[in-house]
């Protein structure tokens, strides 16, 4: 089966040299591929992480997710969506639905206990099985969905193709400082790829889990608020 990609340019981008103050450029990051002893540390992490999730997390608090999410909004309890991943490729990638059942005449609205499962992040649990299987990894740019890539792309130019160069994370160094959820403005959405080239470019070990520690406390604090 062929991979589909997005729409990303062949010619490497190079950012320029100068960074003007105060007006929202991407700076002067200009981030290369993770070496392959980069990309095999973030990988023995990831399958780590994520068989230690399976092993001490999923037998009791998947299935409770399942049934609630279940009795809250019906079949399927999963969210499925197309999101572009490493070099354009596209993937589908797994979350808890958080959307009411759409209504004819009415919009689709977020139920109170989706509202809980964004605000604790406990949402993205199944995108665990996006790492699995080697899409995507603990820590990354946040991977969007095809008609924002296709925006952004517009808005941006090449720079922000340059996210596409690692695998996209479940979290990330620009959620962690607050840019989070829909992007609506240049202004945020500047700030996010600023960072996620900024993870890109200064990445270590030390990075890595300062953002995964950081993202725990996120989330047992959302969980604390709705207490």
């Amino acid at each position: 089966m062929q991979t589909r990609r997005a729409q990303i340019p062949e010619r490497p981008f190079q950012m320029p040299d100068e960074r003007p103050a105060g007006n929202g450029s991407l700076g002067r990051y200009a981030p290369e591929p993770f070496s392959p002893y980069m990309s095999q540390m973030k990988r023995i992490l990831d399958l780590w992480l994520s068989m230690l999730i399976v092993v001490a997390v999923f037998p009791w608090l998947f299935p409770l997710l399942c049934l609630l999410v279940l009795l809250d909004t019906g079949w399927p309890v999963f969210f499925v969506q197309e999101r572009v991943g490493l070099n354009g490729r596209i993937f589908n990638c797994y979350k808890f639905r958080t959307m009411k059942t759409r209504i004819s005449g009415h919009p689709a609205s977020i139920s109170r206990l989706g509202r809980f499962l964004r605000d604790s992040k406990l949402d993205e649990i199944p995108q665990v099985f996006n790492v699995l299987s080697g899409k995507m990894s603990f820590v990354g740019p946040r991977p969007h969905m095809l008609s924002d890539h296709e925006a952004f792309s517009r808005m941006l130019g090449e720079q922000y193709h340059l996210r596409h160069l690692v695998k996209p994370g479940i979290t990330g160094l620009a959620q962690i400082r607050g840019y989070e959820g829909r992007i609506n403005t240049p202004h945020k959405l500047r700030g996010r790829v600023r960072l996620d080239l900024f993870y890109i470019n200064n990445w270590s070990l030390g990075l890595e889990l300062q953002i995964i520690f950081r993202t725990i406390w996120h989330i047992f604090k959302g969980i604390l608020q709705w207490g």
